[in-house]
């Protein structure tokens, strides 16, 4: 089974949403939970950041097979989520990650990629 990961992530709360965006995470936590317990995924890791000037206040890592999180992405229920997200948190962002053994193959690709640019 290829290892896939997406990371979502969430800047500052939108003024006078503080109580509704705890309520949107607890839910997506649920959520989460739901999609292990399933096995559609394989884990999953909350991640929230200290103050540091950036735009990510804080993410969640999820990891499965390659095209079942892929797939997640397209999913009402996923989508859903986001929505509810958005409407709590500035700068979300839901991106494809390497991970684990994705990571050593995506070294593989960039070494024969650089080997074909200095070959050319």
């Amino acid at each position: 089974m290829a290892k896939g990961s997406l990371l979502v992530g969430w800047g500052e709360i939108i003024p006078g949403r503080e109580k509704a965006a705890k309520a949107t995470l607890n839910n997506a936590m649920q959520y989460c939970v739901r999609l292990q317990l399933e096995g559609k995924i394989e884990n999953f890791e909350v991640v929230l950041l200290e103050p540091h000037g950036g735009d990510l206040s804080g993410f969640v890592l999820i990891t499965g097979d390659k095209d079942t999180v892929a797939k997640l992405r397209v999913e009402d229920e996923f989508v859903s989520m986001m929505v509810a997200v958005q409407l709590v948190h500035r700068n979300v962002k839901v991106v494809g990650a390497y991970t684990g053994g994705a990571l050593h193959a995506l070294f593989g690709m960039w070494d024969e990629q650089e080997e074909k640019l200095l070959l050319g």
